[in-house]
């Protein structure tokens, strides 16, 4: 299932992990561009104490950067007498972009630019660890960055903030700190997640179970890491020693976590009732899990409910 694929890629980082080496409230660095290619050249310090600044990293070749054009382009039109303005910088050549800003005429209406060398990536990517794109930097009056994050994940509110003289500061700089901790226990749960699936390739069930054990407590009652755990273990082509029971450990807590609530959950809760023989069970879990679930994704379940229904009727 797709849903499961995404909770799956909870456990799959890429990059490696490198502690901030500049924080919210640090100044901005300045821009350092190789040529602009839509609306006129920027400067950040012509505009310090009076301009605020959205610095957004993108390519072309980028799936949700493209998704996230058009809002850029509602926000810049939105905060444009405030004094807000926009960047687009990618690393690609001029040659690469200029086409693409062309044929979006004003679906994408804010400044474009290409980065010169990835210098300036360097200094707001790197230096913020931000592994993906696309990701924005809010500036504020002051010159300072303020803010960092997807740009439809809760920028427009942290624009406003800045503007209305609003914004805390120092709850953003936790949040933020509390990214790298996070990301920290990711990683590691992704190793941990790695040697599990290599352990479980093979056949020693004690090196599977050992490993299993530390899986389980690095999880630490997380229902998104369990489910996505659960369900690998239960569905994974590459796994020649499956141990379902562990795979129903894990679900069972995962619902336990989740409240009972969640249909995803749910699902993986009753597949791994069916496959260690509870079949009765994994009919009334699946159920419960179709009522929970949203329409776009009752139909995969009821395919799933299916399956059970009918070897539940062959006992």
């Amino acid at each position: 299932m797709t849903s499961k694929n995404i909770l799956a890629a909870a456990l799959v980082l890429v990059g490696t992990l490198v502690a901030h080496a500049a924080k919210l409230g640090d100044p901005a660095s300045p821009l350092t561009l190789a040529k602009t290619i839509k609306g006129k050249p920027v400067t950040l310090a012509d505009g310090k104490g009076k301009n605020v600044y959205v610095v957004e990293f993108w390519a072309t070749w980028c799936g949700p950067c493209r998704t996230s054009i058009p809002h850029l382009t509602d926000l810049q039109t939105r905060f444009k007498d405030k004094g807000v303005t926009f960047i687009g910088v990618s690393d690609e050549t001029a040659d690469k972009v200029q086409p693409f800003v062309d044929k979006m005429g004003d679906k994408m209406d804010y400044v474009v630019a290409v980065d010169d060398a990835r210098k300036t990536s360097k200094a707001y990517m790197e230096a913020y660890s931000q592994n993906g794109i696309p990701t924005a930097f809010v500036v504020n009056k002051d010159g300072n960055i303020v803010w960092v994050g997807h740009p439809m994940g809760g920028l427009d509110d942290a624009i406003e903030q800045v503007l209305a003289g609003k914004y805390d500061l120092a709850a953003a700089q936790a949040e933020f700190a509390g990214r790298e901790v996070k990301q920290k226990r990711m990683m590691e749960l992704n190793q941990i997640f790695g040697r599990y699936m290599k352990a479980a390739s093979g056949t020693d069930k004690a090196e599977i179970g050992k490993i299993g054990d530390e899986l389980f407590e690095k999880a630490d009652k997380d229902p998104m890491v369990l489910n996505a755990i659960a369900w690998n273990i239960l569905t994974a082509p590459t796994i020649k020693t499956r141990d379902n029971a562990f795979a129903l450990k894990v679900a069972t807590a995962a619902v336990k976590a989740s409240n009972n609530k969640d249909p995803q959950v749910l699902d993986t809760y009753a597949r791994a009732l069916f496959e260690n023989g509870k079949t009765t069970e994994a009919v009334t879990q699946q159920r419960k899990a179709i009522e929970l679930a949203p329409a776009a994704l009752k139909t995969q379940l009821e395919e799933a409910l299916k399956k059970y229904e009918a070897k539940a009727d062959t006992k």
